[in-house]
């Protein structure tokens, strides 16, 4: 069975968007924002998603018009060749390399809060919590998506009593709109930390050929979820602004607990936390099945075993899966003894991410005609301003994109040889 079974509807959809965009980042994103840029925080976050909207929109378009597993790589495929296909499915597995061991160890650092544990014990939890994701993986799409449809109306809701019982309308009171340059420049550096929220467009894209009409649900799905990402993310900067939960790097990272606990009183940290680590297990999961679903597309194109191509009766790549959760177990334990700070997996994941992105928009302009081509020119040009704030961290994914690339063009010039062997 190579097949998807299609499943998602629309309102699934943007559960599953939500859950993609707010996970960890949820926890420390708001928090350091308003320390980076302070009062101007609110306009920070506003011109990061004015960025953000026209890629979503590219995204959307991709999505409604080539629904594929292999999401990016796929709609890059179409536009240069298979080559550039499998190179850039390469790029996009390299990001398990660094980027999935910060958001288990995030997650990972509640269970120690709710169980009261040393930091010890948590490469055990974050090892706990993978085992976790993956059988929730291998359960399939369906399983997953009414998991994150509840996960998202509850977050929801407590994002509206925080609004409630923080007094949101008179929080409005930190805004500031930057006037001279050097105002403008705190607000835009800001940006870049941002950026990490609206990691998981690209992953998204692998559920494209999961919807059951993709035409209409898929930009659906992607829009409205994002819609929804900025308004929470919004609530939240403002409410942690006003009421002054922000600071060092120990403070961000505790920002929405001391809030809740300023709103609700210190006992309420524990509950917390549980829902603190449900939202970032949601989160992981969704990570989980794109890379699961970029495998399978890469096998199918005979770039990995056809073993990782086959799907179990329930639509689920389960060799993928396994073999994506034995990468990632690698990652944690290279996170864990390495000795290398958080800080640079994250920015190498960014940088892997804004390289997809930029070459999808770049596809955008061959494969996307009339009117909305400008959506294309304005999508690269926002790739451009994001890639001036986070600079070279991008290194890496340009080092393992030219390395896929160099890979996947001696593949073919040895296949080319071989075939005219054997006719000859």
């Amino acid at each position: 069975m190579t097949q998807y079974n299609k499943t998602l509807g629309p309102l699934q959809g943007i559960a599953m968007t939500v859950t993609t965009f707010i996970g960890t980042g949820l926890m420390i994103l708001p928090a350091m924002s308003v320390t980076e840029a302070g009062s101007f925080a609110f306009y920070a976050w506003l011109i990061t998603a004015a960025m953000i909207m026209p890629i979503a929109f590219i995204f959307a378009l991709f999505g409604a018009k080539y629904p594929s597993a292999g999401g990016a790589s796929h709609y890059i495929g179409r536009a240069f060749g298979a080559r550039y296909e499998k190179a850039v499915g390469w790029l996009f597995l390299s990001i398990l390399l660094v980027g999935p061991a910060v958001a288990i160890k995030v997650a990972s650092a509640y269970v120690a809060i709710i169980f009261k544990t040393s930091d010890e014990w948590i490469l055990t939890f974050s090892m706990l919590t993978l085992g976790g994701l993956l059988l929730f993986a291998i359960a399939g799409i369906q399983t997953s998506a009414r998991f994150q449809t509840a996960v998202v109306v509850v977050m929801i809701l407590v994002i509206l009593w925080l609004c409630f019982i923080g007094d949101i309308q008179s929080s409005r009171h930190v805004i500031e709109t930057p006037i001279s340059w050097p105002e403008w420049q705190q607000t835009l550096y800001a940006t870049g930390v941002i950026f990490w929220c609206f990691l998981g467009i690209e992953v998204m894209a692998h559920m494209g050929a999961e919807f059951k009409n993709p035409t209409r649900d898929f930009p659906i799905a992607l829009l409205g979820g994002i819609a929804i990402v900025i308004l929470a993310y919004l609530s939240l900067v403002l409410l942690i602004a006003w009421h002054h939960t922000y600071g060092d790097e120990v403070t961000n990272s505790q920002s929405l607990a001391l809030l809740v606990s300023k709103l609700v009183g210190e006992t309420s940290s524990r509950f917390f936390a549980a829902g603190a680590y449900v939202i970032a297990f949601a989160n992981i999961a969704i990570y989980i099945l794109g890379f699961s679903r970029m495998v399978q597309a890469m096998a199918q194109q005979n770039a990995l075993p056809n073993t990782f191509a086959q799907l179990s009766k329930n639509g689920t790549p389960k060799n993928a899966v396994l073999l994506v959760g034995i990468i990632m177990a690698m990652s944690l334990l290279f996170a864990e003894y390495s000795g290398w700070k958080m800080a640079w997996f994250i920015e190498m994941t960014n940088g892997s991410f804004l390289l997809i992105y930029t070459l999808t928009c770049i596809a955008a302009l061959k494969l996307i005609k009339g009117a909305t081509r400008i959506l294309s020119v304005l999508a690269l040009a926002s790739c451009g301003f994001m890639l001036f704030f986070i600079g070279e961290s991008v290194f890496f994914a340009i080092i393992a994109f030219i390395i896929a690339l160099t890979y996947e063009q001696i593949k073919t010039l040895t296949s080319d040889k071989k075939a005219k062997l054997d006719v000859q």
